[in-house]
């Protein structure tokens, strides 16, 4: 008896959603919520690590001198440089901004990826993280595309781990239910109805360990010749 046909569709691959047209007005418009949030943050360079190449590369309402940019392709890195994720091609400390739009859901290694961003960040420096919100309607579009999805809190435990400290977070985005196809309405970023919008977004700082303080001595004590101090 021949073998039965275990043939069945390939998994798709992870940055495919992010390639479709339908999502492209999605991403723009959670890109347009947090222009304010990326407008408060100044330097010299900067990094924008994006979901794909459909998307622009350069990154709106920034105002650094000079930002790389990079696409996710596969399971690494092409655009301005070709590299993996664990391994950003970049010096330690050299950076002001990381900008990461929906790229750990497609990464193969999460915490590889955010151990390279705090690593290459200046002191003081900021990461912009926009991920995907599990806990929206807007799942049931994403769920099933050979992505990972990270809860709000889980995400900021990964942040505060690698050593940076969260300024803010808010959820952002449109809603985009299963009943209608986008709601880019205004967005409530107060109150219950919040938790429903696209992504999630959180802001964080690199720790700058700052100069240690040095411990304070005994004063010297100085004897003119003939006295002791008994």
């Amino acid at each position: 008896m021949p073998p039965a046909n275990t043939r069945r569709q390939p998994n798709p691959a992870p940055d495919a959603w992010f390639r479709a047209d339908a999502t492209m007005p999605l991403l723009r418009e959670v890109q347009r919520q947090a222009v304010p949030d990326l407008a408060r943050i100044y330097g010299h360079a900067g990094l924008y690590l994006r979901p794909s190449a459909a998307l622009e590369p350069g990154l709106p309402g920034h105002l650094l001198a000079s930002v790389l940019s990079l696409h996710r392709d596969g399971g690494a890195f092409a655009g301005d440089l070709a590299c993996d994720d664990a391994r950003l091609p970049l010096a330690s400390g050299s950076l002001s901004l990381v900008y990461a739009l929906f790229v750990f859901e497609s990464s193969p290694d999460p915490q590889a990826l955010m151990a390279e961003v705090a690593r290459v960040l200046k002191p003081d420096g900021s990461a912009m993280f926009l991920t995907l919100n599990p806990w929206g309607p807007s799942r049931l579009r994403w769920a099933f595309k050979g992505m990972k999805g990270f809860g709000p809190g889980q995400f900021a435990g990964q942040v505060q781990a690698a050593g940076l400290d969260i300024q803010r977070r808010r959820y952002l985005g449109p809603i985009w239910s299963a009943a209608s196809a986008t709601d880019l309405g205004p967005a409530r970023t107060a109150g219950p109805g919040a938790r429903l919008r696209m992504a999630s977004l959180v802001v964080a700082r690199r720790r700058d360990p700052g100069l240690t303080p040095l411990r304070a001595s005994a004063p010297v004590i100085q004897f003119r010749p003939g006295m002791s101090a008994g």
